[in-house]
């Protein structure tokens, strides 16, 4: 009997129950995601001078925090609540763009499980084919049992009279070993695409 399928479904199952127990409650996940960042090599920045928010720092989201945080015109709404973090990158950063923690190995390698990266929200123009924050209203991630998946984002439509819906929304992962997430006639509120991701962050800790 070849039981690879079985092990196969026991491992993800195993690795999804574990991912799912070690998220952060609401009570302790700003001090476990401060924690994180530093021990990641991030330099975190306490509060930050006007001219350097969004110049030279970010500010570090939870994912939770992040589905409801952004506003008009493109910036959070208070940002005073949250950490910011110092970013080395050769974009130049503007407001809406924040630092968040991927857990999961179903973007490996692009994305290795536990990275730190540059989002920026909202996501203008096409979806198509960009790697995207996502909260699902109807459905979960299996990989890791929440409703905020990191994927690559790729749709069809069709017409109907003087308007476009989707047919299906599916949300790929780069890891082959993962099934992608397929919504069948999704509408705009089965799921929200919170921001993209730009980068994955480097550990920024020098080397003396």
């Amino acid at each position: 009997m070849n039981d690879a399928p079985f092990r196969q479904t026991v491992s993800r199952w195993v690795a999804s129950e574990a991912y799912r127990r070690l998220q952060p409650t609401a009570g302790d996940a700003d001090g476990s995601i401060r924690a994180q960042a530093r021990a990641a090599g991030l330099r975190l920045v306490s509060n930050p001078a006007l001219e350097e928010r969004y110049a030279t720092c970010v500010p570090l989201v939870p994912f939770k925090a992040a589905a409801g945080a952004f506003g008009e015109p493109q910036i959070i709404a208070n940002d005073g609540d949250f950490e910011w973090v110092a970013v080395e990158s050769r974009r130049r950063l503007a407001p809406g763009m924040f630092v968040a923690q991927v857990v999961g190995q179903s973007m490996e390698p692009v994305i290795p499980d536990g990275a730190w990266c540059l989002f920026r929200a909202p996501v203008e123009g096409t979806r198509q084919g960009k790697t995207v924050l996502v909260q699902l209203s109807d459905s979960i991630d299996p990989e890791t049992g929440q409703r905020y998946t990191v994927k690559r984002y790729e749709s069809r439509k069709a017409q109907a009279g003087d308007s476009w819906h989707h047919m299906r929304v599916t949300l790929k992962p780069a890891n082959p070993a993962f099934e992608p997430l397929v919504l069948v006639g999704a509408e705009e509120g089965e799921l929200h695409v919170i921001a993209r991701v730009l980068e994955v962050l480097q550990d920024q800790r020098s080397d003396g």
